[in-house]
């Protein structure tokens, strides 16, 4: 815990704390780290780290520091020690730097039941949640990952765990509407204004309006990820539009390429499952 505090320090402080994004290691120390890279670009380890990150961007992160507290109880005084970060989690959080005065950031702690904990980065106003990390409850039957021969009993061990933790949030959190599979284009701003784009009724003079834009990177940093060139990779931004309200749009959060999307109206959780298609007159990004 100790080495992850001296490293979060000096990348925090390295950052521009206004506009940059921050970023904090998580406590895989039970692990080895070269093991756990190695392990985690196999094809289950993505199918699950798919699933993780649905249960983190479209039900966790919803909520505000009031629902946390609802959901899971006050939370813990301490960091707990008997915690394993999931082998398909990221081994670091990122949230957003833009920064409010005075700053409330803060990061706790929230048991979640028996099972294990979640670590919620609060953005600096104190409620809305910029990230979160779910650990398991080590036990006796917990096999730590010092090589890559210690695979099939760790993720034996999680798949156990993971089961049971989404039975548990189930019965938890707030219940999700999914609105299935919708197709999307591409969706240029002046389109929306319009009143075009996708959109899908919610009822009550509510619209969820999908905005979709392919991206694009600089020369420089395709150096560096070369696979962000492909014919599919989008931005997805979403926007309540209300009839009965003054303001017309209101911006209800967006992620890069996201298979699944979740949002919040009048405090009813949504899901919807995103299907970009591509117009067949737009040529894929020169490698």
């Amino acid at each position: 815990m100790k080495s992850r505090i001296i490293i979060a320090l000096i990348l925090v402080a390295s950052l521009n704390a206004t506009f940059a994004t921050i970023c904090m290691p998580l406590d895989f120390s039970k692990d080895n780290l070269d093991a756990r890279l190695a392990v985690q670009e196999r094809a289950f380890m993505k199918s699950m780290r798919a699933e993780y990150d649905y249960i983190l961007s479209a039900r966790i992160c919803l909520l505000k520091y009031d629902g946390v507290t609802r959901c899971f109880g006050r939370k813990l005084f301490w960091p707990p020690d008997d915690c394993a970060l999931p082998l398909f989690a990221e081994n670091s959080s990122a949230r957003s730097g833009y920064t409010l005065s005075p700053d409330k950031s803060h990061t706790d702690f929230n048991a979640i039941g028996n099972l294990g904990y979640v670590e919620i980065f609060y953005n600096s106003d104190g409620e809305s949640i910029g990230d979160a990390a779910i650990y398991f409850r080590t036990d006796e039957q917990f096999v730590p990952l010092q090589s890559t021969n210690d695979y099939y009993q760790r993720v034996s061990w999680e798949t156990t765990k993971l089961d049971a933790m989404k039975e548990w949030l189930d019965q938890h959190l707030p219940k999700v509407i999914d609105l299935g599979v919708v197709e999307v284009t591409n969706t240029p701003p002046e389109l929306i204004s319009r009143g075009g784009g996708n959109r899908i009724p919610l009822g009550g003079g509510n619209t969820c309006v999908i905005q979709i834009q392919p991206l694009t990177y600089s020369t420089e940093y395709l150096k560096f990820v070369p696979q962000a060139v492909t014919n599919d990779y989008f931005s997805a931004n979403l926007y309540l539009e209300a009839t009965n309200s003054g303001s017309h749009f209101k911006d209800l959060g967006g992620r890069d390429s996201p298979k699944i999307m979740g949002f919040v109206v009048d405090s009813q959780f949504y899901r919807l499952t995103i299907k970009h298609k591509k117009p067949s007159s737009e040529s894929a990004p020169a490698k």
